[in-house]
C-alpha cells in the first residue's frame, strides 16, 4: 500500500502566519483535541520573489500539520471524516472568503523504526521510503505518526476524495509502503 504526505501544490500562492506567536500555537497541535476560537486574521498571502506569477484561487494548502481548506468543503469533510477531523473558521488576510482550520485528530504508530538507530531512522524520514506498518493504517484514509506528528499522511483514498471534490492547492508526494 502506497502512502503519501499531503503539502502545497507550488503552483498557487503560498501563505504566511501572520503573528510569530502563531507558529508556535500551531507547532503545539500533534493530533490532540483543540479548544480554540480564531477570530482574527491568522495568515496572510506570502508576497516575494517566489510567488510572483502564482494563482491566488486556492481551496486548500497545508504547511507540515497546518491543514486549511475552504469552508465550502466543510460539510464534505465532515460527512466522510467527522470521526478523526476537527474544523476550525480561520481568517486570510485580503481574502474574503472563508476558510476553515483541520486539525486532524488520527494519531496512529504509522511509522515503522523498528531495528534503525537514530541515523537510520533520519534517513529513512529524509527519504522517499519511509517504511509504514500495514497493520496499523491499512484502513486508515487520512492521519498522522505518534513520532512524526508535524506532518499529515494519508492514502490514495484521501487522493480520491480530494480529486472527486474538485479541491485544488494540494500536492500528495509518495513517501513509502505499508507492509
Amino acid at each position: 500500500m502506497k502512502v503519501y504526505r499531503f503539502e502545497n501544490d507550488h503552483d498557487y500562492k503560498d501563505l504566511t502566519f501572520l503573528n510569530k506567536e502563531d507558529v508556535r500555537l500551531f507547532s503545539t497541535f500533534k493530533g490532540q483535541k483543540i479548544t480554540l476560537d480564531w477570530n482574527e486574521e491568522i495568515f496572510g498571502i506570502s508576497d516575494d520573489k517566489h510567488t510572483k506569477g502564482k494563482l491566488l484561487d486556492f481551496d486548500s494548502r497545508c504547511y507540515g500539520a497546518t491543514f486549511i481548506i475552504k469552508k465550502k468543503f466543510e460539510k464534505l469533510l465532515i460527512e466522510e471524516f467527522s470521526d478523526i477531523i476537527e474544523t476550525f473558521p480561520i481568517k486570510i488576510k485580503g481574502i474574503s472568503e472563508e476558510y476553515i482550520y483541520i486539525n486532524v485528530t488520527n494519531v496512529v504508530t504509522a511509522i515503522n523504526f523498528d531495528g534503525l538507530n537514530m541515523q537510520e531512522s533520519l534517513a529513512m524520514m529524509r527519504s522517499e521510503n519511509i517504511r509504514f506498518n500495514l497493520e496499523e493504517i491499512e484502513n486508515e484514509t487520512l492521519f498522522r505518526d505518534s513520532k512524526v506528528s508535524s506532518n499529515y499522511y494519508c492514502t490514495q483514498k484521501f487522493i480520491d476524495f480530494i480529486k472527486k471534490n474538485g479541491i485544488n492547492g494540494l500536492y500528495f508526494d509518495e513517501v513509502g509502503t505499508a507492509t
